[in-house]
């Protein structure tokens, strides 16, 4: 049993009161087994669209997927659950970053994850959108001289890269596989940053005609979706990426980590409450960048900017 002492651990499946339980969720006081848990993920996957209004019948859906656990997951269930929507479409979209000895081994198991699914896949890569792969920017000195982290200079054109992708495929939504974990720590980083405008992730916003990305595991916990991968046989990525230990998200994850452990309800707790001052203070509306018009609350958005200054650093 996975998060369980002895006492915890006794007795039947919570659900069908039958079979030995392999997970017990501290912050509900349930008791599940294989059988009874990968049902509960797909029921809460579902009720999470339906209570934020993430997907419509006939989205066209990108799904984001790194060829890790969370993203494979996302892809299964999301594959599960648009079977009740004919005129919904999927589509499997990788990003490849130009991380040297990281990213094939994540694309080969994207690709034939989303084969066996029967969803269609397309991968594309920071050297054919923006010129240059991150290995790139970081070995040569470019970060370095625009002064920026490469999960920043990662994240920030993955996100565009995504965008990109979903004009080109005419998607109508993008899905990530960002987990409750993930969403807590970007708003506690947000707000690290001191940002004026934090808005709301994972939830649909289309102002603007913005490509809306939502989250689908927003209500998910991290370890959830983990055991949800190795009891359907997802592949896990066996390669770190080498630049992780740079990311001050590293930090804040340890953190919630550490404090989640002793109060369980704890990452649900202050999703609930910071997402209701979001929504009290409200948040300002959106230009649209000069460069590429999207979206954007500054003339050049920040995607452009730092693609313009690595470029131009590169040529140095």
């Amino acid at each position: 049993m996975i998060e369980v002492g002895c006492l915890e651990a006794a007795g039947a499946c919570t659900f069908c009161g039958e079979k030995r339980p392999v997970y017990f969720r501290r912050y509900s006081g349930e008791r599940l087994c294989a059988q009874c848990f990968c049902s509960s993920m797909v029921d809460r996957v579902r009720r999470t669209i339906s209570k934020y209004d993430l997907l419509r019948y006939d989205d066209r859906i990108l799904v984001a997927v790194s060829g890790g656990k969370d993203s494979l997951s996302l892809l299964k269930i999301l594959s599960l659950i648009e079977r009740d929507f004919p005129h919904a479409r999927l589509y499997a979209v990788t990003i490849d970053e130009g991380i040297e000895g990281y990213r094939s081994e994540a694309m080969k198991a994207a690709e034939s994850f989303s084969s066996s699914l029967g969803i269609p896949f397309k991968s594309f890569s920071f050297k054919e959108l923006f010129g240059f792969g991150l290995s790139e920017a970081v070995e040569s000195g470019a970060a370095e001289k625009v002064g920026v982290q490469p999960c920043t200079i990662c994240g920030v054109l993955r996100r565009k890269a995504l965008v990109i992708a979903a004009r080109r495929l005419g998607a109508t939504v993008i899905a990530t596989a960002h987990t409750l974990d993930d969403v807590v720590q970007t708003y506690l980083l947000n707000l690290l940053k001191g940002e004026g405008n934090i808005k709301p992730v994972g939830l649909r916003r289309e102002e603007g005609g913005a490509v809306p990305r939502v989250a689908p595991f927003r209500l998910t916990p991290q370890r959830e979706v983990a055991l949800y991968a190795y009891l359907q046989g997802i592949p896990f990525q066996t390669i770190t990426c080498p630049y992780t230990h740079t990311s001050m998200r590293d930090r804040v994850r340890s953190f919630l980590n550490w404090y989640s452990a002793n109060r369980p309800e704890a990452l649900f707790s202050f999703l609930n409450n910071f997402e209701r001052l979001i929504t009290r203070a409200g948040y300002g509306g959106e230009q649209v960048c000069e460069l590429c018009g999207e979206p954007s609350s500054r003339r050049i958005c920040r995607a452009c900017e730092l693609e313009q200054r690595i470029r131009d650093a590169l040529r140095a």
